[in-house]
């Protein structure tokens, strides 16, 4: 069962860094789509050519452009940051300074807790993301009125970016619950999703770090396959599988652990 009331105060202390990330992140979106017309992917292609930034960049099209840049940097590390911020305010940090036991003392059970925790981060980046969804459109629409865009790709870009989201968020969510401290959970719960990120930024960008990427989670949103008509539906059920188990277990290990009341 989820609390309204922990919900309603959960949603007011941190409605301004989601917004904040999500303004951010819509006007990002909106400007890269406006300024990639074909002139522009043109004059990019041959300013990068035969540099590494030529195989981060990837085709010369709308959508390859954006998969590559949005979609594999601006796009990702921004809501990774919400992330760790967010999944760590929500747990560790109340515990760290106390006020998880203030909460606890009442008759709210742990189980409460922590579930109404947990939907109001999956909530902010679903409506995180749909709200960039919905922006791009509206910019396609505007700004690329004059080529073929095909939207069925570019909603799969949007589902695969929430999916990653959603399995990043599971684990900064898990060490949340592990650990007491913020500084545990920060290291663990932003230090693996970042770890990630780095890897395949790495494995993009120079061809003979590719097998870096591989170690990483983020390649399982694989931008390439998507534009090229790849199928995506394996990648895309294991990030939602990993998040699922992550916040299953983090949730278990609050319920079960000892805290400092």
């Amino acid at each position: 069962m989820l609390s309204k009331p922990i919900f309603k105060q959960t949603l007011k202390a941190n409605f301004k860094l989601w917004f904040i990330f999500t303004l951010i992140m819509t006007a990002l979106h909106i400007v890269l789509i406006a300024v990639f017309n074909p002139s522009t992917l043109s004059d990019m292609s041959n300013m990068v050519k035969d540099t590494p930034l030529a195989n981060l960049l990837g085709e010369a099209t709308f959508l390859g452009m954006l998969s590559k840049t949005f979609y594999g940097i601006q796009g990702v590390l921004l809501p990774i940051v919400f992330i760790i911020m967010t999944a760590n305010s929500l747990i560790a940090s109340q515990v760290d300074r106390g006020s998880m036991a203030y909460l606890l003392s009442t008759p709210t059970k742990r189980s409460t807790v922590v579930l109404t925790q947990a939907a109001y981060l999956i909530l902010s980046l679903i409506l995180m993301i749909l709200i960039v969804t919905l922006a791009g459109l509206v910019s396609i629409s505007v700004f690329q009125a004059d080529i073929q865009v095909d939207t069925t790709n570019y909603l799969m870009l949007n589902l695969g970016l929430f999916l990653l989201m959603f399995a990043t968020s599971g684990i900064s969510f898990f060490f949340s619950c592990v650990f007491n401290l913020s500084k545990n959970s920060l290291a663990w719960g932003a230090g693996l999703p970042m770890a990630f990120f780095l890897l395949k930024l790495m494995g993009d960008v120079d061809s003979s770090l590719e097998g870096l990427k591989y170690v990483s989670m983020n390649s399982l949103f694989d931008t390439s396959a998507i534009i090229d008509g790849g199928n995506v539906a394996v990648p895309f059920a294991v990030l939602a599988v990993i998040g699922i188990a992550l916040y299953l277990f983090g949730m278990r290990v609050f319920k079960e652990k000892d805290l400092p009341l």
